[in-house]
């Protein structure tokens, strides 16, 4: 094993984009730069930085990067002037709204700059032993995500002037070289937490769609383990692969719930090495990053109705269907199986609703994932504490969709008031965007049973809104009434840049709207539907060449903004 013993890694860390796994649409670009053999005085060499690059190609792969596009540096490439090509290369390469993940594993350093004031500059070292410093990696990233969709930088380098002073187990080795020996700086500055903590108070800013993930507190030790890599990122590539729970029931894993699977891992790994203690990954910026889906749990199969007991079981009480006040003429329903309960929101006596049964599935255990081809893996280690499952929470759907938005895009969602009175009041939005595109609005109830499509409709189809529009909903042949249970409704609007199919979610007509019932393969496939465009599959979308066309590639993008709110249902 190889160590990082630091005051601070702050440069180890991870800025994921706020999305899942990256979509064919959008053409994905990686950047993966690796330095193990140094030609510096006194850089050591890193054995584990081998393994990083092969890890770092396993990691672009599931965050959807075509092995066409993967541009690997190494060792010689890797001076100065060869990283400043680098970034250059990447930024003519990308188009906008194309995503990008960038890594690096080699030394970390830091030392003492002066830029107006005088601080500790954590640096990226290059196979030369001079600096790339913090200040012009920032800006380079920041020029890269003005025109990316999402960016995702993967940085594993350690910087700590203790490790001259802090005896070692001679089995490791240090990520960390300072250029003439010694303390270079005594008290270091991470510039990049630093920036992106504050400016993830701006809306607009695009700081929402990274998230900046270290692999260990500023005081602490970070270690990475010759032949198979970074300790962190051995972790997080086998939870990305598909061992992490979603927590929280939303149908996808966020960066969060990522990290407390990696930090399971690494609390195992490291329990008995002598002479250290865990590391611990921190997450600055949106730890809400949707990075992947569940593995949601297949529907059993149909059960066999001759061998069944001849009682009727009852259908599950339908959430809020909104009554319209124009509802299209329905068919007569045929008689349903099970004998349906009242529902708990009346739908309009003008246009009822069909009975949506509840579907209740036993939790089905999620068997390991495989090891990757050629990679080291942790699954030979004590099993980490088993996290129960948990129920489906449509709720938290909708802020994993909230949580992807491209932050750069602006969407304002206002109630006429921010408490509606059951039976009497009419539910009125209005909504602006500072792109223009398509418009989609989903609902989850008080009840949490069902996720509503509220717009477009069977009477309301034109979803279309132009860039500073103000667009006031519902339009005069349709409305929503307030029509209980009390409580609060979580309303989500989205503005696509592409239109979206939400055909294939099986959605059941409720007067004009159409509903689908809350449970973890919807919950599953609503995050996809939303996260891609309609045109994806398309032949036109496959041809780089015809994506250069401004009105293809936004027909295949898969960019949107959007806007949460709750409103509250009183009697």
């Amino acid at each position: 094993m190889s160590y990082c013993v630091r005051r601070t890694c702050g440069l180890i860390g991870l800025l994921i984009g706020a999305a899942l796994p990256f979509q064919a649409a959008a053409e994905v670009h990686a950047l993966i730069m690796t330095i193990s053999e140094y030609t510096a005085p006194g850089a050591s060499p890193l054995k584990g930085v081998q393994q990083d690059g092969r890890n770092a190609r396993e990691i672009a792969r599931l965050l959807g990067v075509r092995d066409a596009n993967m541009v690997f540096l190494r060792d010689q490439e890797l001076t100065v002037n060869g990283m400043r090509a680098a970034f250059d290369g990447l930024e003519r390469r990308i188009r906008a709204d194309d995503q990008v993940f960038i890594y690096y594993s080699g030394h970390g350093g830091r030392q003492l700059v002066n830029d107006g004031t005088e601080r500790c500059a954590e640096s990226l070292v290059t196979v030369d032993g001079n600096p790339f410093i913090d200040a012009e990696l920032e800006t380079r990233l920041k020029v890269l995500s003005q025109k990316a969709e999402k960016l995702v930088v993967f940085l594993d380098a350690c910087h700590s002037g203790g490790v001259t002073t802090r005896s070692a187990n001679q089995s490791f080795a240090p990520k960390y070289y300072a250029k003439g020996g010694g303390d270079t700086c005594a008290v270091p500055v991470n510039i990049l937490k630093r920036n992106l903590t504050y400016a993830a108070r701006s809306v607009g800013s695009g700081a929402q769609n990274y998230v900046y993930i270290a692999a260990a507190r500023d005081n602490e030790v970070s270690l990475d383990q010759p032949g198979k890599g970074g300790v962190a990122t051995q972790a997080w590539l086998e939870c990305l692969g598909g061992a992490a729970k979603d927590l929280d029931g939303s149908g996808a894993i966020s960066a969060e719930e990522v990290r407390i699977c990696a930090q399971e891992r690494i609390d195992t790994k490291l329990r008995n090495v002598a002479g250290y203690s865990t590391h611990h990954i921190s997450i600055t910026g949106n730890s809400n990053a949707v990075l992947a889906f569940a593995k949601a749990a297949p529907p059993p199969p149909p059960p066999v109705l001759a061998a069944l007991p001849a009682v009727p079981t009852p259908a599950a009480a339908p959430a809020w269907r909104p009554p319209s006040a124009v509802p299209p003429p329905q068919p007569p329903a045929a008689p349903p199986v099970a004998a349906p309960v009242p529902p708990a929101r009346p739908p309009a006596a003008t246009a009822p609703a069909p009975t949506v049964a509840a579907v209740t599935r036993p939790p089905v255990p999620i068997p390991p994932p495989p090891s990757l081809p050629g990679l080291p893996s942790l699954s030979s280690l004590p099993a980490p504490p088993q996290v129960p499952e948990v129920a489906v929470s449509p709720i938290n759907t909708l802020k994993d969709i909230f949580s992807r938005r491209d932050d750069r895009r602006t969407v304002t969602l206002t109630a006429a008031r921010s408490t509606f009175k059951i039976g009497r009041d009419k539910v009125q939005f209005t909504l602006t965007s500072s792109h223009a595109g398509h418009v989609y609005l989903l609902m989850v109830g008080s009840d949490g049973k069902e996720f509503d499509m509220l717009f477009p409709n069977q009477l309301d189809k034109d979803n279309q809104i132009a860039a500073g529009q103000t667009l006031g909903l519902p339009r005069p042949n349709w409305q929503i009434t307030a029509s209980g249970p009390a409580g609060k409704d979580q309303l989500l609007a989205m503005v696509t840049d592409a239109p979206r199919d939400f055909s294939k979610l099986k959605l059941i007509p409720a007067g004009p709207f159409s509903v689908v019932a809350a449970n973890p393969v919807s919950a599953k496939d609503i995050q996809f539907v939303t996260s891609i465009s309609s045109n994806a599959s398309s032949d036109e979308c496959g041809d780089e060449v015809l994506k250069r066309n401004l009105r293809i590639a936004k027909s295949c993008s898969n960019a949107f903004g959007a806007a949460m709110i709750s409103i509250e249902e009183v009697n």
